[in-house]
């Protein structure tokens, strides 16, 4: 038990040294036939973490003409990505949403406040220690 003590500490000390980085979760909206390949984007960014839900839209094709969209069905990618790569991200998935047929869509970012376990903030955060045996 010390020795898994001792370990943990030497761990959170590299951590402090390399510095927190804090965590936000990118929720993005699109057409689901577009969810693989903005999935792909995004792992250009460090997301170690990213998870799809599938949805139905009820809004009517009035509604879609003004969104600039004509389907419905939508997938919501739920990305965990690291502070300091928001910018850059949100930045080509505005270009993407531009520039890409049928490739419209919306992304925002809510701060994540807390992680449970040193071992699951380096995994998010794309900051794994290799152990010295």
């Amino acid at each position: 038990k010390r020795e898994c003590e001792l370990d943990s500490a030497a761990i959170i000390a590299k951590i402090k040294d390399a510095g927190i980085r804090k965590l936000k979760i990118l929720i993005t909206v699109v057409d689901r036939s577009k969810a693989n390949f903005y999935l792909d984007m995004l792992e250009e960014y460090e997301v170690n973490f990213q998870t799809v839900i599938y949805g139905s839209g009820t809004a009517d094709s009035t509604l879609l003409g003004m969104l600039g969209t004509t389907e419905s069905d939508k997938a919501l990618l739920l990305s965990v990505i690291r502070e300091d790569k928001v910018a850059s991200a949100l930045a080509m998935l505005k270009e993407k949403f531009a520039r890409v047929k049928n490739g419209k869509g919306i992304a925002f970012t809510v701060p994540l406040s807390s992680v449970i376990g040193v071992s699951m903030y380096q995994f998010l955060s794309n900051n794994l220690q290799k152990r010295e045996d």
